[in-house]
């Protein structure tokens, strides 16, 4: 395991579970595949995107009332943006960790101006072809997804 991979603990282990029908579900630690980005092109994310949560700020869990509060505030801020959006699902994948997400169709620097306000440590970004970590309030270096293959 490289130093890039332990620095980020299970963030590269996220399945990312979209709110949407048919259900799309994306296992970060596997390549994504070619239905995957159709799909994902089919709900208005053709290209590259982030996804980004408000809960747990710099990892630190919070009540569950006060991630609520967090989260709707990110949807009401998302929403006034008029940019394509989605609720996403980011969980560990024995489901006992899960965040409440927003992936959203927007500028990598805007992203993470939108992160930093959350104070989150990263964001996922797909580049259109695979997922990255890419750091907001962390020193660690951004690392591609999957990390093994």
């Amino acid at each position: 395991m490289s130093e890039a991979q332990s620095s980020w603990g299970s963030f590269a282990d996220t399945v990312l579970d979209f709110r949407c029908r048919p259900p799309l579900v994306l296992d970060l630690r596997k390549p994504i595949e070619r239905v995957g980005v159709t799909r994902l092109g089919d709900l208005g994310f053709g290209r590259s995107f982030g996804i980004v949560t408000a809960e747990n700020p710099r990892g630190r869990a919070l009540p569950e009332p006060v991630n609520a509060v967090r989260i709707e505030a990110l949807r009401a801020e998302v929403a006034g943006l008029g940019v394509a959006w989605l609720g996403v699902v980011a969980c560990s994948p024995d489901r006992s960790h899960c965040e409440e997400s927003i992936a959203i169709s927007i500028e990598m620097r805007s992203l993470i101006g939108i992160a930093q306000r959350y104070d989150q440590l990263a964001v996922f970004w797909f580049d259109g072809a695979a997922f990255w970590i890419e750091p907001v309030r962390s020193s660690n270096a951004r690392l591609r997804l999957p990390v093994s293959i």
